[in-house]
């Protein structure tokens, strides 16, 4: 079947076959006796179609099986076929699932849409989605294992995901349940390539990802989010430092699609951590809405807003992170001269800026804090001595860069130096002692 889909076949005939059978139908009034009453029939037919009796005896059957001819085939390499081949079998194994569970991390939408489109019921559980059909809540059936098979394509589509289902087999003791396991590190088996393409609803939701939120990462459809029985895929979610919040953008549907979507947007539990975008041509005025940061737009995305919103959430986190370092000895991990603080952050899981405050605190002796650096004193002498007779910046900013130190403007006035501009030119700025 895999080889016969690559063909094109037609049928070798000069008229529809269908056409040709019904003349030959009709004149013969559904009954001929002997050669001779045969061929006459087959000649008035064929006078009657404007083609030759010959032509007309071989169009009769030209569109069975056996007379049918390849006019095309796609060829393929034999590795493609050999996993289109893999792909037929898994979805041949699902024909008989009873019943199966998936885990997928990207790719969401279109995964869903296919569930919605083939008829099953889902139901989520610590990320878990669990799939059976209407008939599934009374009794086990193979009803639906078409469907599971129909969905497998469009689930290998995402980056990461996993399946587990229930194969249904007769044997010599009578039924049994197997269990059948597959995830995408056996992608390459199936020749189902990722679609890494970034697909966009609406143009609104494209400028939305190609704003900059000054810190925070835009992550498209990062998650699924249960809302009481339902599924809620967030357009888009906003990361830093181990936060995150989700952004839904609601702009033109049908009323019956806003109720629903209200409806589930009111159950979800992480309602304190989502952005709503409700366009303001909605017939809406928000209340409806159970959300603590709602903002409505017109034609663009309210970035200042946002931002303002985003804000907020960060002096909450700096605020749980700096009661989180307190009375904490912060351990530098290093004796080196140049301690990088975003590597510490990250090992206690804070943010850059209240270790900084915390560190700042303690009162480290023998370290200077220049940027998002501990910086020890016998690395600034080093730097000092090594400044004597300079005059150029450029050269001055070169000692820095050997030394590890990234915010050298600040450094550089630490050690008793200013920067005297010629100009724009950087090449003829110079440094003078203080």
């Amino acid at each position: 079947q895999i080889l016969e889909r690559r063909c094109v076949i037609e049928t070798e005939s000069a008229i529809d076959p269908i056409a040709a059978r019904r003349a030959v139908f009709e004149e013969s009034s559904g009954f001929v006796s002997g050669k001779d009453g045969r061929e006459r029939v087959l000649d008035k037919a064929a006078r009657r179609l404007s083609v030759s009796p010959a032509e007309l005896e071989r169009a009769l059957w030209a569109d069975q099986e056996d007379n049918l001819a390849v006019k095309e085939f796609r060829t393929l390499a034999p590795e493609d076929l050999l996993k289109q081949y893999n792909l037929s079998l898994a979805q041949t194994l699902l024909f008989r699932a009873t019943a199966m569970e998936i885990r997928v991390k990207d790719n969401y939408q279109p995964v869903f849409r296919k569930i919605k489109q083939l008829g099953l019921i889902y139901s989520i559980h610590d990320g878990k989605i669990s799939l059976e059909g209407p008939l599934s809540l009374f009794k086990m059936t193979e009803k639906y294992g078409s469907a599971f098979a129909r969905l497998l394509p469009t689930l290998m589509q995402a980056g990461r995901w996993s399946l587990k289902a229930s194969i249904s087999r007769k044997t010599f003791q009578g039924k049994r349940i197997y269990d059948f396991a597959l995830d995408h590190t056996r992608r390459s088996l199936f020749g189902v390539e990722s679609d890494a393409e970034v697909g966009f609803d609406s143009a609104i939701e494209k400028e939305f990802y190609q704003l900059s939120f000054k810190g925070w990462t835009v992550q498209r459809e990062p998650i699924v989010l249960q809302a009481g029985e339902y599924a809620i895929i967030p357009d888009f979610s906003l990361e830093r430092n181990g936060t995150r919040i989700y952004v839904e953008i609601i702009g033109f549907w049908t009323p019956e699609y806003l109720k629903h979507k209200i409806q589930k947007l009111n159950l979800l539990q992480e309602k304190e951590s989502l952005i709503l975008l409700v366009n303001r041509n909605l017939a809406c005025t928000g209340s409806e809405f159970q959300a603590e940061n709602l903002l409505f737009y017109d034609k663009k995305i309210p970035h200042l807003e946002i931002i303002k919103i985003l804000r907020g959430y960060e002096e909450k986190q700096k605020a749980e992170e700096l009661a989180r370092l307190e009375g904490m000895e912060i351990s530098l991990g290093s004796d080196a001269g140049v301690i990088d603080l975003e590597e510490v952050a990250r090992r206690y899981g804070v943010g850059i800026e209240p270790l900084k405050e915390t560190i700042k605190g303690q009162n480290r002796l023998g370290f200077s804090l220049i940027g998002d650096q501990l910086v020890s004193q016998h690395v600034l002498e080093e730097i000092k001595a090594e400044l004597e007779g300079v005059k150029k910046h450029d050269d001055a900013l070169k000692i820095f860069v050997r030394h590890g130190i990234r915010a050298y403007s600040q450094a550089l006035t630490l050690l008793g130096y200013k920067v005297k501009w010629s100009g724009l030119d950087p090449d003829n700025a110079e440094i003078l002692k203080v």
